[in-house]
């Protein structure tokens, strides 16, 4: 005598059920590697604006001292503005990277641009710093070198945040940089 044996045949009620759990899963997981990466950018956005709150107070009276040869403010204020950009650095190095696409890239792409800004600060520091017309004139070409990096430091940032956007699934804002340390 031959048993039956019953094999359970889905309907297509059911098939569709499955495919649609799967999607639903897989979107979710998606969405939040994709939040993980925004939360980061966003961090990393915060950090920034912290540098540009920084710089807008510094800027002027930069300006200000090098115009009037005030050399222990220049130096004064380029060391306080290195302190800052230390404390954003820490901040970053001591979040890590999301295991999102590209996170690492744009965490050192980022690191990268801070450790620039704060070169030059050092370097307007140096140049506060010497006690001869020689010594600033060296300094002052040091200068020179160094902010004609600053779009090629910028736009790899900016580069690497987009990437890293793009393939996260999330929009960022094009701000206009105000901000450029070669023009004033």
């Amino acid at each position: 005598m031959v048993e039956w044996v019953s094999f359970y045949h889905p309907n297509k009620n059911d098939v569709m059920k499955f495919k649609l759990f799967i999607v639903i899963a897989s979107l979710s997981l998606l969405g939040c590697k994709s939040d993980i990466a925004r939360k980061y950018n966003d961090m990393i956005v915060q950090q920034q604006n912290k540098l540009k709150a920084g710089m807008d107070e510094a800027e002027p009276r930069l300006k200000n001292y090098f115009a009037t040869f005030e050399y222990d403010s220049i130096a004064s204020i380029s060391g306080r503005m290195e302190t800052k950009i230390d404390a954003i650095e820490q901040v970053i190095k001591n979040k890590p990277a999301p295991k999102a696409d590209q996170g690492e890239n744009f965490k050192k792409a980022v690191l990268n641009y801070f450790d620039y800004v704060k070169s030059v600060y050092a370097n307007y520091k140096n140049y506060g710093m010497q006690d001869n017309p020689k010594g600033r004139m060296y300094a002052v070409q040091d200068i020179a070198v160094i902010l004609k990096q600053e779009d090629k430091v910028f736009d790899d940032m900016l580069k690497a945040q987009s990437i890293f956007a793009k393939d996260n699934n999330f929009k960022i804002r094009k701000v206009k940089e105000e901000n450029s340390l070669a023009k004033k």
